[in-house]
């Protein structure tokens, strides 16, 4: 199973590095250490697609977290995780199935979605 706590330290990462627009025009994190992670994760099977679920909650929550400085946004979030998934043949279709078979099975909806995932993904370990 995925390492919680190196994919929470990512998260937090990514969302206090914030993005720079890089010389291709794109919105890249300014911490490359994520990047790299990012490409592990997408790399490595089924438990891979697991934590980069994981690791897009985590993103979304910290986003949502009043306590956290950051020059971030969702909406640059979603732009660049979308980036990694593009930049992985397949991925992106196996990170969909992969996300709403657990949303399906939890019937997560609203505004507490990510949260709800993440909790079902780890088995309620997330939160507590």
């Amino acid at each position: 199973m995925i390492n919680l706590s190196e994919v929470r330290y990512y998260a937090e990462q990514f969302v206090r590095m914030g993005l720079v627009k890089g010389e291709s025009g794109d919105y890249v994190p300014a911490c490359t250490e994520c990047v790299e992670y990012l490409d592990e994760l997408l790399s490595d099977g089924r438990d891979g697609i697991v934590g980069f679920i994981v690791f897009m909650c985590l993103v979304r929550d910290l986003l949502n977290d009043a306590s956290i400085d950051t020059n971030m946004d969702a909406n640059h979030a979603e732009l660049f995780l979308k980036y990694m998934l593009d930049a992985h043949e397949d991925a992106a279709d196996a990170v969909n199935a992969v996300y709403e078979e657990l949303v399906e099975k939890i019937n997560a909806k609203g505004l507490g979605k990510a949260r709800q995932v993440c909790d079902a993904l780890l088995g309620g370990k997330f939160f507590g």
